[in-house]
């Protein structure tokens, strides 16, 4: 029994940990969250004729108006948006190729920063996924499924830790996201290039909102596939 225990304490573990990393992998494969703050942003838009050099992102990314100084048309920040985002979530690749720019250097340091969370949050999810499997063949034997639960709750219980260390932490990265996310200021990037232009001022603020909502429906997802398993293996009468 003290065998089984232990799986289980390691399952509840894996399922917190898949849920997470994986909720973040989810976030920076969805589109749909850049989408409406896009759609939104060229709804708000009321810039008079006279104020149409006015960039987007340019005072709250460094209190001035941004150094460089090339007006993007709208579906030139879209089309701009989907392929570095392509670029991204390629696994493997480390240089963004926007349509007709370039990225100034150092916002490629800043990418590649963000994409070492997201390679790491895919090896992790991928890990913990096995571990679960694993764990669950084991544990099926006496249909102990509350891991699910467990795990459920540690995921909660991580996500607020995080949460907290995110609104508390000094260090640049830290600080850096949570003016993204709570002023609109994205200083974290250089203005020397078209980068701030395709962001619009909401989207650090909507991917975070996101990020809580994938962790909160995997939760639920796990929490659905421990009923599932147990109705499916129910006794039943003929």
């Amino acid at each position: 029994m003290e065998r089984y225990r232990k799986i289980s304490i390691f399952a509840s573990f894996c399922v917190a940990l898949f849920i997470i990393n994986f909720a973040f992998c989810i976030l920076c494969m969805n589109k749909t969250v850049y989408e409406k703050c896009f759609d939104n942003y060229v709804a708000d838009k009321t810039l008079s004729a006279g104020d149409n050099d006015i960039l987007p992102n340019a005072d709250t990314a460094t209190g001035t108006d941004a150094k460089y100084q090339i007006r993007l048309e709208d579906f030139e920040m879209k089309a701009n948006f989907e392929k570095l985002s392509d670029d991204f979530k390629a696994f493997f690749k480390g240089k963004y190729e926007l349509v007709g720019y370039e990225l100034d250097e150092h916002n490629v340091d800043r990418l590649n920063h963000i994409k070492w969370f997201y390679r790491l949050a895919w090896l992790l999810s991928v890990v913990t996924l096995a571990g679960m499997v694993n764990s669950f063949i084991i544990l099926s034997k006496r249909r102990m499924f509350m891991p699910f639960i467990y795990g459920g709750v540690l995921a909660a219980f991580f996500t607020s830790v995080n949460a907290f260390i995110f609104m508390k932490s000094d260090k640049e990265f830290y600080v850096a996201a949570r003016d993204m996310v709570l002023r609109q200021n994205y200083r974290y990037f250089s203005d020397k290039d078209i980068l701030l232009q395709i962001l619009p001022p909401s989207y650090a603020r909507w991917m975070a909102v996101a990020y809580l909502i994938f962790v909160a429906v995997l939760i639920i997802l796990m929490i659905f596939l421990r009923w599932f398993i147990l109705f499916c293996g129910r006794p039943h009468k003929f």
